[in-house]
């Protein structure tokens, strides 16, 4: 729980903030905000395979020089940024991007996992149908892992984005749901011995066009409470993608307190902004609805959440800079309305108790169009 004192500190932030003010008021409230390298671009979709920005070097140094540029002091790197061709660690390339870290006061966020955009596993990691593939991915997760431990970060994020399906009757329901269990079982046990922690992240379609192998987040609640107490190990956590939830409709902030309720750690948040029941749009984030990405927030804070806020976005036509930087500014503008709207948590709850909803929309009113 944020202590009453702290939040009075809210009074030293008038108005929009921007520049230092943005640091000084994460800071003060110890939110730790960081990037994603995806996010620095370059960037390419099916509409423009070549990349809207061609002319940006897409080496992870000059990725993370443009997250330091947007002002944001923290980042979370990709695993295939670390492989070549033949899927061997550069370990040399890991040492470098630690040194710049270290160099640059940066503080490396975490680690995500991901073998979406491999050609040769178009057809899921730990659910392909070809046995030698499904073992190929299950040693480049090890050794994905062994990277972030050089790294020296503690959680590890997994996203299966080619573990699904495109049509009805494709593939055995079943059968997929165990080998994927299975094998994440054994990519705990493998974090475990690196004493680090392990969360998946749900996507309810794209690139699959059907849909994924975890769809929704309350799915992958369920995966890691039966992992956890398998293991008798709070071992599997969380990420829970803002965006992702938008694309299935549900309430996000309903999500932070589901994992909470059911006593799966959330251990990573992504940030962004998508349309409801849309495409996976990660635009700059706090360009949607308002009142949806501060309930979201209000709930990470009321039920004591202390991890990062990672920006997952795709400006395609904006400069990444430019986008990060507004992103990290809108962000801090929704959590000091979110903390504000906590500091009135017992007015909150007291009409909340007697269903008053227009006492609600009252009290929030002001905060969110006036504060």
């Amino acid at each position: 729980m944020v202590k009453h004192e702290l939040l009075n500190k809210l009074d030293e932030f008038k108005g929009f903030l921007e520049g230092s003010e943005v640091d000084r008021f994460l800071e003060v409230f110890h939110i730790k905000f960081g990037s994603g390298t995806w996010a620095a671009g370059p960037f390419s979709d099916r509409f423009m395979a070549k990349g809207y920005t061609p002319q940006l070097p897409s080496d992870i140094i000059s990725k993370i020089e443009r997250i330091k540029k947007a002002g944001i002091k923290a980042f979370i790197p990709i695993n295939m940024e670390f492989f070549d061709e033949n899927f061997n660690v550069e370990w040399d390339l890991v040492d470098s991007v630690k040194r710049y870290a270290e160099a640059n006061n940066m503080v490396i966020a975490g680690f995500a996992i991901d073998l979406s955009g491999v050609p040769q596993f178009k057809l899921g990691t730990l659910t392909n149908p070809d046995s030698s593939l499904k073992r190929k991915s299950m040693e480049i997760l090890i050794n994905s892992i062994e990277i972030a431990k050089r790294l020296n970060v503690d959680v590890v994020s997994f996203w299966p984005g080619q573990d699904g399906w495109d049509y009805s009757f494709e593939v055995n329901h079943g059968k997929k749901l165990t080998m994927f269990l299975d094998g994440l079982k054994e990519l705990a046990f493998e974090a475990i011995k690196k004493n680090m922690m392990l969360c998946i992240e749900a996507k309810l379609k794209e690139p699959k066009e059907g849909n994924m192998i975890i769809p929704t987040t309350h799915v992958a609640i369920a995966m890691a409470r039966k992992i956890n107490d398998e293991l008798s190990k709070k071992a599997v956590g969380i990420t829970i993608d803002y965006g992702h939830e938008l694309m299935y409709a549900v309430e996000p902030a309903y999500t932070v307190y589901l994992s909470h309720y059911f006593d799966v750690p959330l251990l990573s948040i992504h940030i962004n902004t998508a349309k409801t029941h849309s495409n996976d749009e990660d635009r700059v984030v706090g360009t949607g609805d308002i009142w949806q990405l501060i309930d979201f927030l209000y709930a990470t804070i009321d039920i004591g959440y202390t991890g990062w806020y990672i920006l997952d976005q795709f400006t395609y036509r904006m400069d990444p800079v430019d986008g990060m930087r507004l992103s990290k500014e809108f962000f801090a503008n929704a959590m000091k309305k979110a903390l504000e709207i906590y500091r009135h948590r017992d007015e909150l709850e007291k009409a909340r108790e007697i269903g008053d909803q227009a006492k609600i929309l009252d009290l929030i009113k002001k905060i969110l169009y006036n504060f």
